[in-house]
């Protein structure tokens, strides 16, 4: 109890001491008083009878006598002694007494002790029976997790005292809020450790509650306060007086507490039920949540107990927020389900008989609960026990099921023995034919590359100027007569290999649209098509990137609408993409079709314009995938964001991303074919922005780096000549 509560707690005494029963049940009730505080008060109500027989002034008067000097009288205790000790500060009273927290004065050593001081107003016959009785307990009670008596003796005026050890911890409920459910349970069963050694010395508690329950700092539980604990000996007569004279907490009381029966060992088997409860929820049970005056037995044979995982799936779902919305001690529903809200209402029995009869019987199914072993608070039903058989040995359940199962199979291996043996040939078979087709390919693929290899060498054969070149002695062939020779080969010396053929004219195709032979290249990509659909059939990556080629003829010719272009070229990436996703050509395609998409789209189709631009940002990613990011191919990718952005007539982002491709192509091919054609289209956006003097600068140097680079007669020299002519003729108006 915190001494800031006493004050709330002396006035309410007072004025509920005035009221009947009837009256104060109803003046608590609306009093707005916190749990704690009002546990106390109904504690200290119980006293009124018992005390009436050896004090002759009303009840009021005997709380206004008690409690008037309380304040005073603490304070006049502090830094006095008592015996060898020396008192600093009071921990906290109630009941028939109050505990202060001392310092050993002899200056043998130093020790902190807690000292438990009979208050004046109690210090009766009776009464220091009562306290003898309970140092007599706690001198027999020597276990790590009881606090220890260490000492006793009388004041000088006569009021008797108890030195314990001093406990600094928090109760197990506030302690245990970080901990797993597991590390709180074992916690948890230390206290029944230290409980059940009180009962084999026939000692009950009867006051088990959280707040007689300390935690060290070393996480060691301390069991506090045996001064209502009675013998499981005593005369009935002296079990009665106890029970009288003792302040029990009614939130953790037992039914049979609360009815003034005999306590038993079930009595504290109850409590720690309820102290469980607590640690797993973090409330109180349903039916005790709430403290009644007068007819607390009564209500407790009503209420229905709410399981704690019922309890847990509330906080969760409706009122998670005002009760652990700082805790992280909260438990699913699911964890305490089943095993755990058995064994919590076992051990919340109203009848003491249907109870765990003994605390080691409690602790030893949560010890059960924690090794995945059935508990004793469940029916032991064929179904439960197997579930949780399976739950504990689940590698071996496993591997016997695995044997069985291989037994099984081996069984029915040797009932259908012919059969299996005929599979065996018939696998035997296939595996040989599987080898024989695998060997053909092998040897097709080896004769392709041969045929191939001795193609390509008759190709290098005709610039041979010997007699015995194909070139016939001549000592200036071009290269285009050395392509037109060999193109018109390729169908009439490979006219047994398909195959071949489609690679070579896809081959052919490319060299002649470098040499800006559009209408020839356009040919050969034709008939590289139509073969490789008759060797593959109608899906295939080969036939893809064929119909890619094709549409880039088609698109260099202007021989088909843009549409027609497009919806091949779809199709192309369709197939590419179920085919082979990885096919280093699918980027070259993405960008093809988002090029066509935005050439086509003068009227700013915003629609369209987004497919393209994420047509363009994922080639540029397979582009990074397959080349780097600096690479000739990556850096296309921006120029047709470029194109993107002059189509969107953002011509300042188009300027800023073609002054950067000059860059890059400068690192990347310092005056190449891009490198020359960048300074073109950066000059294009330049005059467009009519910034001339820089456009014309810009080309000036395309026109020298190509002149350099390919000579003033080569086809591209001469189209960068052309598109030069026309973006001028075209910024005049």
């Amino acid at each position: 109890m915190q001494p800031e509560n006493w004050k709330k707690i002396k006035t309410t005494l007072l004025e509920a001491l005035e009221l009947d029963t009837a009256g104060r049940r109803a003046y608590l009730e609306n009093a707005g008083l916190s749990a704690e505080v009002r546990a106390e008060v109904e504690s200290l109500l119980t006293h009124e009878k018992s005390v009436n027989d050896f004090m002759s002034v009303t009840a009021s008067g005997f709380a206004r006598e008690l409690f008037d000097g309380s304040e005073s009288s603490a304070e006049s205790l502090l830094n006095q002694r008592i015996g060898i000790y020396e008192i600093i500060s009071e921990l906290g009273f109630g009941g028939m007494g109050a505990v202060y927290l001392a310092q050993r004065a002899d200056g043998k050593f130093e020790q902190k002790v807690a000292i438990k001081l009979l208050k004046r107003e109690f210090n009766t016959e009776k009464i220091r029976r009562t306290f003898k009785r309970e140092k007599e307990i706690l001198a027999t009670l020597a276990h790590p997790n009881i606090a220890t008596l260490l000492d006793a003796g009388t004041t000088h005026d006569g009021v008797p005292y108890l030195v314990m050890e001093y406990v600094k911890g928090q109760p197990i409920d506030a302690f245990c809020r970080l901990f797993s459910l597991n590390a709180k349970l074992k916690l948890f069963n230390k206290v029944c450790d230290a409980v059940a050694f009180a009962h084999h010395s026939l000692i009950v508690h009867r006051d088990l509650k959280p707040s007689n329950i300390l935690v060290t700092e070393e996480g060691e539980p301390k069991l506090l306060d045996f001064g209502i604990s009675r013998l499981l000996d005593v005369k009935a007569e002296v079990a009665a007086n106890v029970t009288q004279l003792g302040a029990l907490t009614p939130q953790y009381a037992s039914p049979e507490q609360i009815k003034g029966e005999p306590a038993t060992t079930a009595t504290d088997v109850y409590s720690l039920g309820v102290v469980l409860f607590k640690i797993l929820t973090g409330i109180l049970p349903s039916a005790l949540s709430k403290g009644s005056n007068g007819n607390v037995s009564n209500d407790m044979g009503r209420a229905a107990l709410t399981l704690p995982s019922e309890v847990a799936r509330r906080l969760d779902t409706e009122d998670r927020s005002a009760h652990t919305s700082s805790d992280k001690s909260f438990i699913s529903s699911s964890e305490l389900k089943g095993d755990l809200d058995n064994i919590v209402l076992k051990a919340l029995r109203h009848e003491p008989n249907r109870r765990y009869q003994t605390v080691e019987q409690f602790s030893a199914d949560i010890w059960r609960f924690i090794d995945g072993l059935p508990v004793l608070a469940r029916p032991a039903t064929l179904r439960y026990r197997a579930v949780k058989f399976y739950g504990r040995n689940k590698a071996s359940v496993l591997a016997a099921a695995l044997i069985l199962i291989t037994l099984c199979t081996g069984i029915a291996a040797a009932l259908s023995q012919a059969n299996a043996a005929r599979a065996q040939a018939r696998i035997a078979a296939d595996a040989q034919r599987l080898a024989e087709l695998e060997t053909e390919r092998a040897k097709a693929e080896k004769q392709k590359a041969e045929r191939t290899s001795r193609f390509m060498q008759s190709f290098l054969d005709y610039a041979n100027p010997q007699w015995y070149g194909r070139g016939k002695g001549k000592t200036n062939v071009t290269v285009r007569e050395a392509i037109d020779e060999a193109a018109a080969r390729i169908d009439t010396e490979l006219a047994d290999e398909p195959e071949v053929r489609a690679d070579l004219h896809y081959t052919v195709g490319e060299v002649y649209g470098t040499q800006g032979e559009y209408e020839i290249s356009l040919r050969h990509f034709r008939q590289s098509l139509d073969l490789y659909r008759q060797v593959h059939g109608a899906q295939h990556p080969k036939i893809a990137r064929g119909i890619y080629y094709l549409c880039v003829g088609m698109s260099r010719m202007g021989s088909a609408g843009s549409e027609e272009r497009e919806q091949l070229l779809r199709q192309a990436i369709a197939m590419m993409r179920q085919t082979d996703p990885d096919n280093v050509n699918l980027p070259y395609m993405l960008q093809s079709l988002a090029g066509g998409i935005t050439s086509t789209e003068k009227d700013k189709n915003e629609i369209r314009l987004g497919e393209a631009e994420r047509l363009i940002l994922e080639a540029k990613t397979l582009f990074t995938r397959h080349y780097g990011e600096t690479h000739v191919a990556t850096l296309s990718a921006d120029s047709s964001l470029a194109n993107l952005a002059s189509t969107r007539g953002d011509l300042a982002r188009a300027e800023h991303i073609r002054e950067e491709l000059v860059r890059g192509y400068l690192q990347a091919e310092n005056g190449g074919h891009n490198h020359i054609r960048s300074l073109f289209y950066l000059a294009e956006i330049k005059l467009a922005l009519g910034k001339v003097a820089e456009a014309e600068t810009l080309f000036g140097q395309a026109l020298e780096m190509g002149r350099r680079q390919w000579g003033a007669n080569d086809f591209r020299f001469e189209r960068l000549v052309s598109d030069i002519r026309q973006t001028r003729a075209a910024a005049r108006g």
